[in-house]
């Protein structure tokens, strides 16, 4: 016990030294070197902001961009958590009305770019980065469009630096889900520049995520819910980004949603969320008629689907838990376990879950 104890100690102080070590290599000048070595295109592809609805939620509300405090946007020292988070990754650049000063935002982002030219711990993680990239691409008539020559070069450098960092570092996330975010923001930027380099990048990546994180059922193996909606959210996104930037569509693409696409139907069809492992309450209304704009039907009449058995009747949704566990590195959110069923009466009225021990 005491050399287990001793070998564990061990193995946490080298792994804290690593980690040191790395962030001081990430804040180095040769690491910074390294990812600004950029061959920019030109910024040739705007993708359609339709294709962006199925991840944002817009405002109903549009927000005048000057209404916010251009000058000081980026010197408010009472913002932390997550009010920081959502100003650095500029998803509420959705939420502009579009008749706003292109001047105005280009100024706010010139201002960022000043201040974060160089890797920074908190505005340079992978989430927020991705979405970043994905906000200032997607909302280029207000971020790029009547731009100077001079406000281009760097708009254009940044991203490609951003983007740099981001390939080296997206195999180190732990979250699938960050993954595929920044596998999303990694083949918009390759389909906006024409830089072959990103896209060939994205799309392996996307590959590989699809390889290691479905049986061979095509079912998430984390047998959630609420991730099999997720992951069909951004594989049409890439879908529909290829198609309107006219390029091929990978068979393992067209493959993986024609597959999740029948077990979404199968659960989409119950009008009703299964609280199952990690799942909750959800409203797909907006993303099934997304889903109908596109043109994309998924039907399935099965009563079992990825694990999960579902009787339904005019009143009353019986579901149970019929599969086998997750493997421990996919069972994060897995939370009832086998056996466990929920009995859902007359629209979400009442919920029930119990769980069925065997050996008991």
């Amino acid at each position: 016990m005491y050399l287990k104890n001793s070998l564990i100690l061990i193995n946490e102080f080298f792994n804290s030294y690593k980690n040191k070590i790395r962030k001081l290599y990430l804040k180095s000048k040769f690491y910074d070197n390294k990812i600004s070595k950029i061959e920019i295109n030109n910024f040739t592809y705007r993708p359609s902001l339709s294709i962006l609805s199925c991840l944002v939620k817009y405002d109903k509300k549009k927000i005048k961009i000057e209404e916010l405090d251009k000058d000081n946007i980026w010197e408010n020292k009472l913002l932390s958590g997550n009010s920081l988070f959502k100003l650095n990754n500029f998803y509420w650049l959705f939420s502009i009305d579009l008749k706003s000063s292109p001047n105005i935002t280009q100024s706010i982002i010139i201002k960022w770019i000043e201040k974060n030219q160089n890797y920074n711990s908190l505005t340079w993680q992978s989430d927020i980065l991705s979405k970043r990239i994905i906000s200032w691409i997607a909302n280029s008539k207000l971020t790029y469009d009547e731009s100077d020559i001079r406000y281009k070069k760097k708009f254009n450098f940044s991203i490609n630096k951003q983007i740099n960092h981001l390939i080296n570092e997206i195999s180190k996330s732990q979250s699938v889900d960050d993954k595929l975010l920044g596998c999303t923001a990694i083949i918009i930027t390759g389909l906006s520049y024409e830089n072959e380099k990103f896209l060939n990048f994205g799309l392996e990546l996307l590959r590989k995520i699809i390889v290691n994180s479905f049986d061979s059922e095509y079912f998430p193996r984390t047998r959630s819910i609420r991730q099999l909606n997720f992951y069909l959210k951004y594989f049409v996104l890439v879908r529909e980004l290829l198609k309107e930037s006219f390029n091929n569509i990978p068979e393992y693409l067209d493959e993986i949603i024609f597959y999740l696409g029948k077990s979404y139907a199968a659960f989409s069809r119950l009008e009703q969320s299964l609280l199952f492992n990690g799942n909750h309450l959800s409203d797909l209304e907006e993303f099934n008629k997304y889903l109908s704009h596109y043109k994309y039907k998924f039907e399935n009449s099965k009563n079992e689907v990825g694990g999960y058995a579902i009787l339904k009747n005019k009143n009353c949704i019986l579901a149970m838990d019929v599969g086998n566990s997750p493997q421990k590195k996919f069972s994060y959110n897995y939370q009832s376990g086998a056996l466990s069923f929920e009995f859902i009466y007359k629209d979400k009225k009442a919920y029930f879950k119990f769980w069925l021990f065997s050996g008991l």
